[in-house]
């Protein structure tokens, strides 16, 4: 719960805007709703309530699509509680007055139209719609959705970044792993498969081979993590590739093994980032950071609308100079830094979006 209660001011009572956070439990979903809910509590007194929820099964996400395309809202069934806990793993029907539901990820689209029908709340959604009418939500926040009358359009995604206590983790993360805090450190990010992009095992081992390459040349060690994207099986590839180059790793995480949350640790060490670009949530962490960022990508892609959505997104970044996007494959280990320019962002989204929303709640 982030704050309860009421504020008085002025000899009035405000009572505080109760906020309902649906999550599908992955961690870069969680961290935009925690980002939208971090911006609107800038300017309100809130109280947060979170249920987490989990689809029972991926086919069920083509039913409930058609359910918004053919709008069956007003069918009794459709807004039945036993329709909703078919669909989902633990959903628990909130006990008292909601004002707004937020939620973010594909998995939690319908069950946010469904509350805010059924609780009469505004509802924010924080994603791409994924073809859904927006007409279903009071408010969307996406980096995905431009020119709809019902959305705020953000360059990044608003997540939470370097909290107040993030430079004493630091210190005691280096500390704790033996690592100089004043090192030269370049970054390394790695995901897997998705939004169009194919990592194959060679993508792999040129990575391991020619990122160590790069870092040698300007005497930089390295941090490195992978993510929940990279799966087992190159996980152990990463991990079997990169143990030939030891003394050039200061840390290294595999999450799949040992999920330790060092990305924020990380950028703030770094000197530059270095990410596959798959990620969203990875490139908009390392962007609010301030530093040279080199999205990475394979060779190979495959193209669909859900990956032309997601190209145009990284080429309005990569043309406004927030970041350069590099090859894998095409001779990573010879580039040159130095001669690229970057546009650091002005405005972090949180404090962007918190300007943005206010008029909408209060509508």
């Amino acid at each position: 719960m982030v704050n309860e209660g009421s504020n008085e001011k002025f000899g009035k009572v405000f009572m505080a805007l109760k906020i309902l956070k649906i999550t599908d439990g992955k961690s870069g979903h969680i961290s935009v709703s925690n980002g939208v809910i971090e911006a609107i509590k800038k300017n309100n007194e809130i109280e947060v309530i979170e249920e987490k929820v989990k689809i029972r099964l991926k086919l069920f996400l083509l039913i409930l699509k058609f359910i918004l395309k053919h709008d069956l809202f007003s069918s009794k069934l459709i807004l039945n509680d036993l329709l909703i806990r078919f669909f989902y793993k633990n959903y628990h029907k909130p006990d008292s007055k909601i004002d707004l539901v937020i939620s973010s990820g594909g998995d939690t689209l319908f069950l946010n139209v469904w509350l805010g029908k059924v609780l009469n709340a505004k509802n924010i959604y924080c994603s791409s719609l994924r073809g859904v009418d927006p007409k279903y939500f009071s408010l969307v926040v996406s980096v995905f959705e431009p020119d709809l009358k019902n959305s705020i359009e953000m360059e990044l995604a608003p997540v939470q970044i370097g909290s107040k206590d993030l430079p004493q983790r630091v210190e005691e993360f280096c500390n704790e792993k033996n690592i100089d805090k004043n090192g030269k450190y370049f970054v390394l990010l790695i995901g897997g498969d998705g939004e169009g992009h194919i990592y194959t095992e060679d993508d792999y081992k040129t990575l391991a081979s020619s990122f160590i390459a790069l870092s040698k040349r300007y005497k930089a060690k390295v941090l490195i993590t992978t993510s929940r994207r990279t799966g087992e099986k190159n996980e152990k590839l990463l991990k079997e590739l990169f143990s030939q180059y030891e003394n050039d790793i200061a840390y290294s995480v595999y999450f799949g093994e040992n999920p330790e949350r060092v990305v924020q640790l990380y950028l703030e060490l770094g000197l530059a980032i270095f990410v596959t670009e798959e990620s969203e949530s990875m490139i908009t962490e390392s962007l609010c950071f301030k530093k040279p960022v080199f999205a990475l990508y394979p060779k190979k892609v495959q193209k669909g609308k859900k990956y032309e959505k997601y190209e145009k997104y990284l080429s309005r970044l990569s043309s406004n100079k927030r970041l350069v996007r590099l090859e894998i494959n095409n001779n990573l280990s010879n580039a040159n830094l130095d001669k690229f320019d970057f546009k650091f962002i002005e405005t972090l989204p949180i404090d962007y979006l918190a300007e943005k929303i206010q008029p909408y709640l209060q509508q």
